[in-house]
């Protein structure tokens, strides 16, 4: 598709999101989005629910009709509560912003999360299974605690708060599975699509883009012809003469101006093909192939070339280091707004350590009670925040088709940044542009239960990356063993999978990174579970086939987590300028705005566990000291 999307595109997908295959008229989208809200009762554990889920049916209706339509409830029931504080979004950034506010203003100051889904935790989603006798987790979305030795101390010290004990849960850690590792076997899934058969070809496929182990039998592996394996092994050993002169007075311009696949196919003489097989790498941080990239961010992401650059470019990537302290825990970061919504509403599970946290059930009845000093409200849609004359914050939303306002003493606004200008009209123009700026990257996570693992573990790794498939990276669901949950390696025991994946199109040269991202939207929200569920049972078909593996009697259930606002947007340097600091969109849409500060990981713009927590510890600050 070599297309802008265009307003009517976005309608029609959202037709199909709320109402099926009929197409919504615009002046019924929100009576539509009332009728689509979800319920959530003692009877339903989010957790635990299939299908698709992140943006669930019921949760983005209104906020659609709201930032593409204009509409929104003309009357609101004013609930007559007042608090110190209302956070709109309780995913990682709102819920610490509620911890800093708490501390700071103490145990009794009154508290409202607002969030438009029917779980708390943003994109820090946790997918629960039971088979066998057996609980099985998963991460649904935000996975690990990432480069912790670069945490502010603000952020390290709040997780350390929280009772995880970093150095202590990488001893937990399976070290057969890595998320990645140049030291470590990972499998390379060749589709028969793109190369012709189905194949699997195991091995230190990370490290051997860095001429590490033995890369020139992996390369020779690969289904591709002679002369261009051969290619790619005097690619990655440095040997190539490039077809292209690169430009010695401006290697810096050159490396951030120029695509990555630019670079590949015009200078290294790589064929196209060839330039997919970093996909995993780069699309699954990026959200876009190497024609939207520059070489500058491929090779930080992990695609090879530094070594044909020469010594100016090495230098440019001197600060360069492997990721090795990152943290996985068996929901991924939902354990982290598990244990934070613990620490606000000590009601919601007994316990306080992450041993027991793993396995409690929460009792969702006890996130919201008028006797709680903190309260929680799932399934609420904000809708407007306007300052009032008197210093308090009015702020409206929208729960189960009904809407209706709160008053408070500050807001934390910790939702998507695109919406914020929605939801406070009253903002400065220039301050709505910059918040608008930034298009979030969308993304697929998918658990996959399997009846056993046989078919899995038989195909010879852990951790597969198939660079031409949707699902760009298939593994085990982390296996942390914590406390009472027992990851266990059992080939005849129930597998839960993990699968990433981001709905990428070719770049028809006239399009930037946003563009893209605002069709991957589309395309997310006009796949139907359907579909999802036909291209999980071929591609898994495609890679586990020959070692026994059958969709129809191995695949017990299936999770998509659809995250159409997924990644924050953190600039790419093909088409971004690099502002001088402090005028970057993400900072100057950031603004306090009397009584309400901005908080969430795009006002950072770093996708980021640290830049959420970052950000909550800025806006309660902020607000605290606006008195």
């Amino acid at each position: 598709m070599d297309r802008q999307i265009t307003r009517r595109d976005f309608l029609n997908g959202l037709s199909i999101g709320v109402a099926g295959t009929a197409m919504i008229r615009p002046k019924h989208a929100l009576a539509e989005a009332v009728k689509s809200a979800s319920v959530t009762s003692s009877n339903v554990y989010p957790p635990t629910l299939t299908g698709v889920r992140g943006s669930h049916k019921g949760a983005f209706e209104t906020a659609h009709a709201l930032a593409w339509l204009g509409e929104k409830p003309s009357e609101y029931t004013d609930l007559n509560e007042k608090y110190d504080l209302v956070v709109v979004g309780a995913g990682i950034s709102g819920l610490a912003a509620a911890l800093f506010y708490q501390r700071k203003a103490g145990k009794d100051a009154r508290i409202l999360l607002l969030d438009n889904h029917d779980d708390f935790g943003g994109h820090a989603r946790r997918n629960e299974f039971h088979s066998q006798g057996r609980m099985l987790l998963g991460a649904g979305g935000s996975g690990f605690i990432q480069d912790a030795h670069l945490y502010s101390e603000q952020s390290l010290q709040l997780v350390e708060e929280l009772g995880f004990n970093l150095n202590e849960l990488r001893k937990k850690m399976d070290p057969a599975w890595p998320h990645g590792g140049g030291s470590q076997r990972v499998g390379m899934y060749m589709d028969r699509e793109h190369f012709g058969k189905d194949m699997i070809t195991n091995g230190e496929w990370g490290g051997a883009w860095y001429g590490m182990g033995n890369y020139r039998e992996l390369v020779a592996s690969l289904p591709l012809k002679s002369s261009e394996q051969e290619l790619l092994i005097r690619f990655i050993e440095g040997r190539v003469s490039l077809k292209k002169q690169v430009p010695a007075d401006d290697i810096g311009g050159f490396l951030k101006g120029t695509s990555y696949k630019t670079f590949l196919t015009e200078y290294v003489g790589l064929q196209e093909l060839s330039c997919t097989l970093w996909n995993p790498y780069i699309v699954l941080t990026w959200g876009v192939g190497a024609d939207s990239v520059s070489i500058y961010e491929a090779i930080k992401t992990g695609g090879p070339g530094l070594s044909v650059l020469g010594e100016d470019a090495m230098a440019i990537f001197a600060d360069m280091a492997e990721d090795m302290d990152s943290v996985w825990l068996p929901d991924g970061n939902a354990s982290l707004a598990r244990q934070m919504v613990r620490r606000l509403i000590p009601a919601v599970a007994p316990g306080d350590t992450v041993e027991d946290l793993i396995t409690a059930r929460f009792n969702y009845d006890k996130l919201d009670r008028p006797d709680h000093p903190v309260r929680l409200r799932l399934n609420s849609t904000a809708t407007n925040a306007v300052n009032n004359a008197d210093g308090s914050v009015s702020v409206s939303y929208v729960n189960h088709g009904r809407a209706f306002r709160v008053k408070t003493n500050h807001c934390i606004m910790a939702c998507y940044n695109g919406l914020i200008p929605h939801l406070c009209p009253e903002l400065p123009q220039t301050q709505k542009e910059n918040l608008r700026y930034g298009v979030k990257i969308p993304l697929v996570f998918a658990s996959v239960l399997l009846r056993n693992g046989r078919a899995f573990y038989a195909a010879g790794s852990q951790n597969y990356r198939c660079p031409t498939s949707y699902f760009l990276q298939v593994t085990k669901a982390p296996p942390v063993t914590i406390g009472d949950y027992n990851s266990s390696s059992d080939p005849d025991s129930p597998l839960l999978l993990y699968l990433m994946g981001s709905p990428i199109d070719k770049n028809n040269g006239n399009q930037t990174a946003r563009d893209l991202y605002r069709l991957g939207r589309h395309k997310l929200y006009t796949t139907s579970f359907g579909d999802y569920e036909k291209t999980i049972r071929e591609q898994l078909t495609g890679m586990f086939g020959a070692t026994g593996f059958d969709a129809d009697r191995d695949i017990e259930a299936i999770t998509i987590n659809r995250w159409s606002h997924g990644y924050a947007y953190e600039y790419i340097r093909l088409f971004d300028p690099e502002w001088p600091e402090g005028e970057a969109p993400h900072e100057l849409g950031r603004k306090q705005f009397g009584q309400i500060s901005i908080a969430n990981s795009d006002s950072e713009a770093y996708a980021y566990a640290n830049a959420a927590i970052d950000a909550a510890w800025r806006a309660v600050n902020e607000q605290l000291a606006a008195g």
